[in-house]
Order: structure tokens, then sequence, then C-alpha cells
């Protein structure tokens, strides 16, 4: 693997934003390490830029190196992200570990007996979960050991009910619907002694038979009650944690905390918190996490600890812990799914959720509490836009294009812009806050709840003309009670077309069926977080229409005056991220004697998120901020009001560096001939030894599949037709960084999926693209 750095070196640690990564690392010097630096140019490549992009202020580049053309994330599989903590451990699943009595998963997609389908809804707005597409869920559980279940039950009630009990739930494991005279659970003879009764309760919730059976008390009986049926168990009668039969609500506040481990029984020399990294294919972290509330079997209140939200598209290792609770209990996410996930498959795999590296801590994983992330992706079908015939030629010419750009991500980084994922799925986001901002909360609820250019289910569509028809023939200024009582009737016939991942427009719409036409009254049912986030996408917005404009009239280089740098940031000694807010921040506005002392230069330029408590920049810079609210009909004194009509939000504004420098920069090029074969190894194939077979990449295991370009001479190639190039590119950011904006600058192309859903895996990858 090709390393850009100027010198190798054997250490195991390496900086990372100012911290120790402990994960071994291999750089090489490679060639031309001293080459000229990039001019101080901005260039805008105004052919080449996507129109939407350009509408956010995605616009300009920091360097001049020529692009490429490429597809991205053709496979969930190409797009693989670690955490990096703040003491600079990385998260890896490293060893794979699997309850007692099943078996472990194995490489094979097909292995499992039972499989449960599940249709998701339409998919919601807002960025953290733009990603869950309309589509099949399947869940694959690893087969039951019902001898083992059999002999244990027998130990606690007599063989005969073992036998019946355990026939009985074979004979409901299928997903079809009970027929009418179906008994839904089996009732277990009158026990009479309370520790056998906890211990039946025990084992039912154990790893061995928790996939299959739930058991409650009933007129001092135990029925025990096969998983298709637990939406059918009475509330009241659900059986508690400790086994007794006592209902949640109520047990003590002191003994709610865990369901596994409450206070009279955790061990007083082990800490309070089990940490362990998360390993997840094709889900998103919210979704990851109720699935590891609910196999678990955790408190829900309580729920799982992270560090930060992962999309679902890519494979993702993260960070978490829960309070209080055994490993083994949760160790049945690792029998869910059998199988090395959809890295090496060509077809791609299923949605697959892994725990490992498992310890216990006095410390609770933090939101924010994270140094960066590692990012680790796949570039397929690269064209230059050259036409040589000449197979060598046409590899050399990729090769010193692929290794200048790269070289460019390293040494000038790039515009440390906010995605367009900040702006959500419909591209509306910052119009919300906006319109918050100015008080005009009909306007924000009305953009929320329109027709959306995005894909959506039949009924959601529907449900958004009706909500948009919803006072044809009315008078609104005139007739107010004819406008409620029309809004009041529409919001209730649409109530229920809206499902789980539009939670948004779901609160929305029930506070108005309850209270029509209080449109602040209903922007304050939707969820805090969802509130802030309209808000930020705003400042989102301002940032980077100012932060193109600083580039293209000052140069993507040097400081100039007027410009505001960061100083000092303490919330870094005090364990903080750098993306907390202002607090522990300080700033100083440059002037003509900073300048010609060259003191500063573009890495220590900031530009704010507008805010009640933030310094603006002088000069062009300030200006543009001026004139872009000026134009938008908002105050910088609304900032402040925001605080006292929401009392859950402040935005006292915060500082961002105009320009990110991707750490630890690496990458491979190969030539690889079918178009979607797996062409890097997961953290999951890794800890079950699997290799990638259809096509390995490194130098050490050549395959006539595919061959590592990068410290080679190009050969000739038998069929170079059909030879396709790739690339490997690894890189670590800091907090807030987008991988989608590094991969924009060194590609020079959009990063939009518009774009991407217009370029071809094998061919030309887009006439588009040539010149």
């Amino acid at each position: 693997m090709k390393r850009i750095a100027a010198a190798r070196t054997n250490r195991s640690h390496i900086s990372l934003f100012g911290r120790t990564l402990t994960k071994s690392v291999f750089h090489l010097h490679g060639a031309d390490c001293h080459a000229e630096r990039p001019r101080d140019i901005a260039v805008t490549m105004s052919d080449q830029y996507d129109s939407i992009e350009k509408k956010f202020g995605i616009s300009a580049y920091a360097s001049p190196h020529e692009g490429f053309a490429a597809v991205v994330k053709a496979r969930y599989s190409d797009f693989i992200v670690h955490e990096v903590d703040l003491n600079g451990n990385m998260a890896c699943l490293g060893s794979l570990e699997v309850p007692e009595g099943i078996s472990a998963p194995t490489d094979n997609n097909e292995s499992s007996t039972n499989d449960r389908k599940r249709k998701l809804q339409a998919t919601s707005d807002c960025p953290t979960e733009s990603s869950n597409n309309v589509e099949d869920k399947v869940e694959e559980i690893a087969p039951v050991d019902w001898d083992y279940c059999k002999k244990e039950c027998a130990k606690l009630f007599d063989e005969t009910t073992a036998e019946e009990l355990i026939a009985f739930l074979q004979s409901h494991t299928d997903e079809s619907s009970p027929k009418e005279d179906d008994t839904k659970f089996y009732t277990l003879p009158l026990i009479s002694d309370k520790q056998t009764r906890r211990s039946i309760h025990q084992l039912v919730k154990s790893t061995a038979m928790s996939s299959i059976a739930r058991a409650d008390n009933h007129e001092g009986k135990i029925r025990v009650w096969p998983i298709k049926y637990q939406a059918d168990m009475p509330a009241d009668t659900f059986a508690a944690s400790n086994g007794g039969g006592r209902s949640n609500k109520n047990l003590k506040s002191n003994e709610r905390g865990s369901r596994s481990g409450d206070r009279h029984s955790w061990p007083k020399d082990r800490p309070d918190f089990l940490r362990f990294v998360v390993y997840k294919e094709n889900v998103d972290t919210s979704t990851a996490l109720k699935d590891i509330v609910r196999i678990g079997r955790l408190n829900p209140k309580r729920g799982v600890a992270f560090a930060g939200m992962k999309d679902k598209r890519g494979v993702t290792s993260q960070f978490c812990s829960v309070y209080r609770v055994e490993k083994e209990q949760l160790l049945a996410l690792n029998a869910h799914k059998a199988g090395a996930g959809g890295g090496n498959s060509i077809k791609g795999g299923h949605n697959i959720i892994r725990l490992g590296n498992f310890s216990y801590s006095p410390e609770e994983v933090k939101l924010g509490s994270l140094a960066g992330n590692r990012f680790d992706i796949v570039l397929r079908n690269i064209d230059v836009g050259e036409d040589a015939d000449d197979f060598v030629q046409k590899s050399n010419t990729i090769k010193q294009r692929l290794e200048n750009a790269a070289r460019a991500l390293q040494q000038v980084g790039f515009i440390n812009y906010f995605g367009m994922q900040r702006f959500g799925k419909s591209n509306d986001t910052h119009e919300v806050g906006m319109a918050i901002l100015k008080g005009d909360y009909e306007s924000a609820l009305d953009i929320i709840m329109r027709e959306k250019d995005t894909d959506e289910l039949p009924r959601v569509i529907e449900a958004r003309k009706k909500w948009a028809n919803r006072f044809e023939g009315i008078d609104v200024t005139s007739n107010e009670d004819a406008a409620r009582d029309a809004e009041m009737k529409c919001a209730r016939s649409i109530l229920n077309d809206f499902g789980r991942f539009l939670g948004v427009e779901k609160s929305v719409v029930g506070s108005l069926s309850r209270k029509p036409r209080d449109y602040k009254r209903a922007y304050t049912s939707i969820a805090k977080n969802m509130r802030s986030m309209y808000l930020h996408a705003y400042q989102s917005y301002l940032w980077n229409m100012v932060a193109s404009h600083r580039i293209e009239t000052g140069g993507s280089t040097k400081a100039k005056a007027g410009d505001v740098v960061l100083l000092e940031d303490k919330s870094l000694a005090q364990g903080g991220s750098g993306t907390s807010g202002l607090k522990g921040k300080v700033v100083k506005i440059l002037d003509e004697d900073d300048v010609k002392s060259e003191r500063y230069t573009i890495a220590d330029i900031v530009l704010p998120l507008v805010g009640s408590k933030i310094c603006y920049p002088k000069g062009p810079s300030g200006n543009k901020f001026d004139e872009l609210l000026q134009k938008d009909g908002i105050r910088k004194a609304d900032f402040a009001k925001i605080g006292t009509i929401d009392k859950e939000i402040a935005l006292g504004g915060d500082y961002r560096k105009i320009i990110c420098k991707p750490s630890d920069v690496s990458f491979e090029i190969m030539t690889y001939k079918e178009p979607l074969q797996p062409l890097i190894q997961t953290d999951l194939m890794k800890s079950m030894g699997t290799e990638i077979t259809a096509a390995p990449i490194s130098s050490s295991a050549k395959s006539p599949d595919c061959t590592d370009l990068t410290n080679q001479e190009v050969v000739t190639c038998d069929d170079s037709a059909s030879t396709l190039f790739g690339m490997v590119i690894g890189f670590s950011l800091p907090p807030s960084s987008y991988a989608t904006i590094a991969l924009r600058e060194l590609t020079k192309r959009p990063t939009s999926s518009e774009y991407q859903s217009k370029l071809e895996l094998n061919g030309r990858v887009g006439k588009n693209e040539r010149k």
C-alpha cells in the first residue's frame, strides 16, 4: 500500500489531530514526496460541479490538481468507517464471541433455518435517517439447540412437561398466522417454590431461549409464549427481570436501572459500564441501537450510549456502552444473521450487527467524545478522460493522476464544507430553520409537510397532497372556524399514513389534529434534536456560502486581514472534541501586521456558525454574512431570540476551520475484472479469518482477476478492453468533517446521488465526463 509520507517509520503510534492513534501503520517514503506545493489558487470547475451543490455554497476547491470520474458506494461495503476515541483508540471489531449453546456464525449466508422479513416504511427527510429506504430486511436467526433447551427445562420441572413445552414451541417457530383455535401460550403446572419459578424465568430469558420464547405469570402459574406472540402478551403481567413476576412499573427505581444487574446483585468491584464496539453493515445507528435494546432485553429508557451517529449505507464500527449489563446478555446479537457479511459477496449481504471488544469501565461513552473517524473507501471504474489504446500508457496516466490527487488532498486538504446530508433528502431543512428564525411557524410546517421530490410510499404522497389542499374552497382569512375544522379533519384522516420513519410529520399532524391552526405548538411537538437540526442546517448553509466566497476572493493558502483565527481551544485539554460550541475557544481578527508576520496560515482560519455570541470576520467575508442575512430577511438579533422562544435550544454559535487536512492518507490502485467484486476486507471478515476470495488486492496475494498497481511497473494486459481501474483510499478526519466532501476535492466531482446515478460500473463511466 502506498503511503504519502516523507519518511518511513516503524512506530506503533501515530498522531491524529494532536492525539495518539494506537493502531499499527506502515509509512512508505514513496517517490516525489517533496513535489511542488499547489499554487495559491482557488479552482471553481464550473463545468463539473453539481448545480444542486452550488445552491448550498459547495462550489470551490482548495487545490488545482486534475480530478477524475469514479463510482462511489457502488456497494455498501465500499465505505468503511471506524471511530477514533479521545485517547486515539480505533473502534475495531476484533474477536467475535457468541452465546454458549449456539453455533458461531459461518461464512454461509444461506445457513439460517428461520428467516423473518419485515417491511420498513417510507424514508424520513432528516439526515440521520435519510438512508432508511423502503426495502425488505431479512433477519437470519441461528439454529436453536432444542435438546439443550429440553434438558435445562427438565431440571426445573418434570420431563414430560419439558417435552410438551419444547414440542409446543417448536410447532410455533414459523411466521405463519395462527389459526383461530390455536393456543398462544403453554401454561406450566403450579410451582410453589419461589426459587424454581425465578430459575424458569431466567432460563427463558437466557441466550438459549430468548430468541424463541417469553414468559409471564397469570393466576399463580407461569405461561410460556412463543416469540411471535409477544405482542399479544398482557403488559401488566409481563415478567420482570428479577424473575419474581412483578411488572417493571412496580419495581423500585434503583432496581430499574438495568434488567440484568440491579444495585443488589452488581459486583462492588466491577465498574458500572459495559463498553463495546458495535459493528454494523447497511444499518443506521438508530436502528442498530434499537435492535440491541430489543434483542438484549435492555431498559429502553436508559438505552445504549454512543459517541456519534453513523449512516446506513456503509460498514461502520463505533463505541457504545450500557449501564450494569453482563456481556452475555448482549451476545445474542452475534447469533443473528449468520455469515461474514456482504464484504465478500458480489451480490451483497444482509443487514448485520455484531458486538465485540467488551470491557468494563467507570466511564460511559458520551455523545461527541470522539477525536475523529477513519475512512477506507473504494472508488470504482476510474476514468481520467483518456482514450489511449495502449494499456500501459493508459495505466500510467491513471496512476499519475490518482497519485497527484491523493498528494494534494494530503498536503493542501479540502474546504471544510458541510455536506449535502446536512440539508436532508429533500434539500430543504435549512428553509425550515430560516422560517423559524423569522417566527413564521406556519411556513416552517408547510415546508416539512409539502410534497417531496424523493421516492415515498404512495400513501405518504397522497397524504401530503391532501394536506396541501386541506383549505380548498375556504377563505382562511375570513373564516377561521372553517379553517380550523378543515385542518382538524384532514390531520385526523392522514395521521396513520406517516410511518415510523416520518416521526416529524407524525408529530406535526398529531398536534394539529388536537389543536388545529396552532402552528407554534405543533412545531414544539417535534423532538428537540430535530428542531435543533433545522436551525443548524441554516447555520451550515450560511457557513458554506461564505466559505466559498472567502476561497474565491482570498485564495486557499494564505491568511488575509479581517480573517478570524482560532488561538486556543481549551475544551481539547478537557477531553472535548472541539465541536461542542464556544466554550474554551479564543479567537482573534487578523490585521495587516499579523498578515505581514506570516504567523498564521489558512489552516488557522475559522469561520463562525452564526449565533448570538460569535465574532464575525471583517472585510469580504463579513460583508458576505451581512448580504446573505439581509437577502433572507433575518437579523443577527434573531439568533439570540431563539432561546426566549424555545427554551430547550440556544444558538450561541461556534467556529469551524475553513480548511481540513486529512491525516494518515493512504491509497492503493488496482485493476480488476468484475464490476462489483470485493476490493476491501471488512472487520467481520478479518475476525472470522475470511479472505477476499473474489479478488484479493494485497501485493502478497495476487489474483489474475485483480492486480495491485500501486508500487508496480505496469506491463501489458492480455484482456485490457475489459480491465477496470479502482482505488482504495484511506484517511482520518476530525469530528463533523465530511468524507464525501474530501472525495469531492480528490475527484473534482460532485457528491450528489443524482450525479452518481449517471455513472456506469463498467465501460466508460459516463459520457458526460468526457472532455
